[in-house]
């Protein structure tokens, strides 16, 4: 019997307080409290646990204590209903002594809904406390808006907390990499392929807040001579931001994050530009990688032909959907058929107004907006939910490739990389090998 109703299909989009979670979890040596239920927090541990894994499994047996519920990440207040009418001021108190005995660099503190009602002091609470960890509070998060706005709202509030001094004299060649986050699925490999790459012209990264890197590192944020944002959405009002707080120039590459091997080499190009540097060397090593992927390819394309016209769906941040487009079919020739971007708000953008010209350019104009599930296209890219919803809408599962918060429980025991050079000869391959599938 065939059932001929339409498939519903979960369209929930990740909030600005799982973007605030998230990016204070990058902080490797940092602890981040939830201020409200315990159900809250179950699946923003999972995800955090997932996307950084820290400790040592014997180590969760240490976890049973009040606030962690054995769990080693995000402990939460437990709130109950008689917080909510009379306050939870000592639940707080205690769950930061707790917390700041395990000895984390830093502390934040982030109210639910629910307890962002309630109306306490985070500061003054934390102050009373008497612990001598620094403490970032988020009062009130980015409930109801985007994952990315929650991000750049955690990692200000982290950089107003900090004493972060401005530095006597920036040092020259280096940077800040800013907008990537634990959420991005395999940021960790993307991040040294940015490192390797930039280090080959003499760039050094002195930070990358919220993907990773400690808090000793974002004491250096000062010395940068440049800000700059991989993930726009993310990270360019922070760079603006740094470069007033601190000076140095930010960077906003025109290409968007650097996917594909034209945008990674014009991505490249404008921070060693703006840096001083010299990009060829970098260029050399894109140039590399493009030869040895162009050999592979040609031997598929000239036996099959594939994956010259198939056709890809694109769920993504517009200043990361603009570069996939370009690299997927311009390089690959895979037609966009659906281009939706997460977040309504950022439909009045320049990224998304760059992004319609492109399609329009390329004759796929009605592609935008165009729901993934009516698309019928070869291959999906979008985020986890979406991509293990696939083969439901009859993708294959090896069609479908996470870009953010993946689901599908795959483990990389070898770091791998979406970004730059080695990012795009992984997302040729994984083309490459679901096309054979289909033969």
């Amino acid at each position: 019997m065939c059932n001929h109703q339409p498939v519903s299909c979960n369209t929930v989009q990740p909030d600005g307080l799982t973007g605030a979670i998230l990016a204070l979890e990058g902080i490797e040596d940092a602890a981040v409290i939830l201020h409200g239920p315990t159900g809250c927090r179950g699946h923003h541990c999972s995800l955090s646990e997932r996307a950084f894994p820290r400790d040592i499994p014997d180590e969760r047996l240490n976890f049973f204590e009040p606030f962690y519920f054995g769990q080693p990440r995000i402990p939460a207040t437990g709130l109950d209903g008689d917080d909510f009418v009379f306050g939870a001021a000592e639940k707080l108190r205690k769950a930061l002594a707790t917390v700041a005995a395990r000895g984390p660099a830093l502390i934040a503190v982030i109210n639910t809904p629910g307890a962002a009602l309630i109306g306490e002091d985070l500061r003054r609470i934390a102050f009373d406390s008497g612990i001598a960890v620094p403490v970032a509070g988020i009062d009130m998060p980015a409930l109801s808006r985007s994952m990315a706005e929650g991000y750049e709202q955690a990692i200000a509030a982290v950089l107003d907390t900090l004493d972060l001094n401005p530095a006597c004299r920036r040092r020259p060649k280096t940077v800040t990499l800013l907008g990537l986050s634990i959420a991005h699925h395999h940021w960790a490999g993307s991040i040294e392929e940015i490192r390797r790459l930039l280090a080959l012209s003499r760039i050094e990264v002195v930070c990358a807040p919220g993907a990773g890197s400690p808090v000793g590192a974002w004491k250096r944020i000062p010395e940068a001579a440049c800000h700059v944002a991989v993930h726009a959405e993310y990270g360019e009002q922070l760079a603006w931001r740094l470069a007033e707080r601190f000076g140095g120039t930010a960077v906003v590459p025109r290409c968007g994050a650097p996917f594909g091997f034209t945008a990674t080499e014009e991505w490249l190009r404008e921070v060693a530009e703006a840096a001083g540097a010299d990009p060829a060397p970098a260029l050399a090593a894109v140039k590399a990688v493009r030869r040895r992927v162009a050999c592979v390819l040609s031997r598929i394309t000239t036996l099959t032909g594939a994956p010259k016209g198939l056709t890809c769906s694109i769920q993504a941040d517009a200043s990361t959907a603009l570069p996939l487009v370009r690299f997927l079919y311009e390089y690959l020739g895979i037609l966009p058929v659906s281009v939706e971007i997460p977040d309504e708000a950022q439909a009045n953008s320049h990224w998304a107004a760059r992004l319609g010209l492109a399609l329009t350019r390329m004759g796929c104009a009605d592609a935008w907006q165009t729901p993934w599930q009516n698309a019928r296209a070869d291959f999906l890219l979008a985020d986890g939910c979406r991509a293990v919803q696939g083969p439901i809408f009859g993708i294959p599962a090896d069609c479908c490739i996470e870009l953010v918060l993946p689901m599908s429980g795959c483990v990389d025991l070898t770091p791998k990389a979406l970004l730059g050079a080695e990012g795009t000869a992984l997302l040729v391959e994984k083309i490459v090998n679901a096309v054979s599938g289909m033969l």
